[in-house]
C-alpha cells in the first residue's frame, strides 16, 4: 500500500492542504512553500488531491465547452470546472467547497499544476481580503523596502540573486510581494527563480537546488528559501518602487519617475498583474457573483495602488550589461536611503 503524503501551508491565515502519494512531489511543494509550512490545519481553505496516473478523461462527461486556449481546453458544469489539458493533464475544480484534484503521469507538470493553483486560489482570496500581488521582485536594506518591477526577461531575478550576496538584504520576495490597502510591502517569500551559480553561498545545495521543467517556458533553476542565509523581510519604515528598464552598454543610471511612469507600472504589475504567477482558468469563474468579486478586486488594487503612489519614492532604473555592477548601483543607493 502506498503511503499518503501531506503538504500543510498557511498563507495569511488561508490554509492549503495538498495530499498526494508522490513523495517527490511532496518534497518539491515543500521547496517552494518553505516559509508557509505548517503542521496541522485548523480551518481549511483549499483542499488539493494530486494524481501520479493518466487523467480520467471520461470524467468530463457533457460538461459544456466554455473556453479554449493553447494550453487547454475548459469545460464547465455547475459549479465544476474540468480543464483538459490536451490529455497530458486534467484538472477538476470544484468551486463550491474550493477542492481540486489534478492527473498527471508527468510530475513536472503535476508540480507545475499544483503550484499555481495553490497561487492562484490563495492570490485570489488575498485580493478580496485586501492584500494584493504585484509583479516585482523585493528587497530590505536597512530600514527599506524597495520592489523593483521589470518586464518578463528583463533581469529581475539576476538582479536579485547578486543583491543576495550582500549579507545585509532582506528578502520580501522573488516574484510577487503584497501591497495591502494601506500601501505598505508585505513578505510573500516563497522559492526563488534565480541561476544558483550567481549566489556565492547556498546551504545544503543537494537539498535546497532543485528544477522544474515548465510545460510552456521550458526548464527553469530554483532555490528554496531553506538554502538562503539572507533573513525575511520586515515591514519598514521607507518604501521605493523601481521600474526597471534594460539599456545598451555599461552605464546604469537611477532617475525620479514621472507620474505617468508611475501609475503605467503599477497598472500593468499590480491592477492588471501582467506576469503574476497563476492559472486563469482558476482565477476567472463564472457567473454575476464572480463578476462582482472581480469588480471588487479592481477597485480594491486600484485604491491601493493610489495609496502606495502617496507612500513610497519612485524611481526609473536603467540597467546596462553588467548584472553585478547594477545591484551594486542599487544595493549603495538603498544602503544611502537607510
Amino acid at each position: 500500500m502506498l503511503v499518503e503524503f501531506r503538504n500543510v501551508f498557511n498563507f495569511y491565515d488561508l490554509e492549503v492542504v495538498v495530499r498526494s502519494k508522490s513523495e517527490e512531489l511532496y518534497k518539491r511543494l515543500n521547496l517552494d512553500f518553505s516559509n508557509f509550512i505548517v503542521e496541522d490545519p485548523s480551518e481549511v481553505f483549499l483542499e488539493i488531491e494530486c494524481f501520479k496516473e493518466s487523467p480520467p478523461l471520461d470524467r468530463i462527461g457533457n460538461a459544456k465547452i466554455t473556453r479554449t486556449s493553447s494550453n487547454s481546453i475548459t469545460h464547465d458544469q455547475g459549479p465544476i470546472r474540468f480543464n483538459n489539458y490536451f490529455e497530458q493533464g486534467l484538472t477538476i475544480f470544484d468551486y463550491d467547497v474550493e477542492k481540486s484534484k489534478i492527473y498527471s503521469l508527468d510530475i513536472e507538470f503535476l508540480h507545475e499544476l499544483t503550484y499555481l493553483i495553490i497561487l492562484s486560489r490563495v492570490g485570489k482570496r488575498l485580493d478580496l481580503l485586501g492584500l494584493h500581488r504585484i509583479h516585482a521582485m523585493g528587497v530590505q536594506i536597512g530600514d527599506v523596502s524597495c520592489l523593483c518591477m521589470f518586464p518578463m526577461g528583463g533581469g529581475k531575478s539576476t538582479l536579485l540573486a547578486n543583491l543576495l550576496n550582500y549579507d545585509d538584504v532582506k528578502i520580501i520576495s522573488d516574484d510577487s510581494p503584497l501591497i495591502n490597502t494601506r500601501g505598505e510591502f508585505l513578505n510573500f517569500a516563497i522559492r526563488l527563480g534565480v541561476a544558483p551559480e550567481l549566489i556565492k553561498n547556498i546551504k545544503n545545495p543537494d537539498e535546497n537546488i532543485y528544477s522544474l521543467t515548465r510545460r510552456q517556458y521550458g526548464k527553469k533553476e530554483l532555490i528554496s528559501l531553506e538554502g538562503i542565509s539572507n533573513e525575511l523581510a520586515s515591514k519598514s519604515k521607507r518604501q521605493v518602487l523601481i521600474q526597471g528598464k534594460r539599456i545598451k552598454g555599461s552605464t546604469s543610471r537611477l532617475h525620479k519617475a514621472r507620474l505617468d511612469q508611475k501609475i503605467y507600472s503599477l497598472m500593468i504589475n499590480m491592477v492588471i498583474g501582467i506576469g503574476l504567477p497563476m492559472i486563469f482558468e482558476y482565477f476567472w469563474e463564472n457567473g454575476f457573483t464572480d463578476f462582482l468579486r472581480k469588480s471588487k478586486i479592481a477597485c480594491l488594487r486600484f485604491f491601493a495602488m493610489i495609496r502606495v503612489l502617496f507612500k513610497s519614492d519612485f524611481y526609473i532604473f536603467e540597467t546596462g550589461d553588467e548584472p553585478i555592477k547594477n545591484a551594486k548601483i542599487l544595493y549603495e543607493f538603498l544602503k544611502e536611503k537607510s
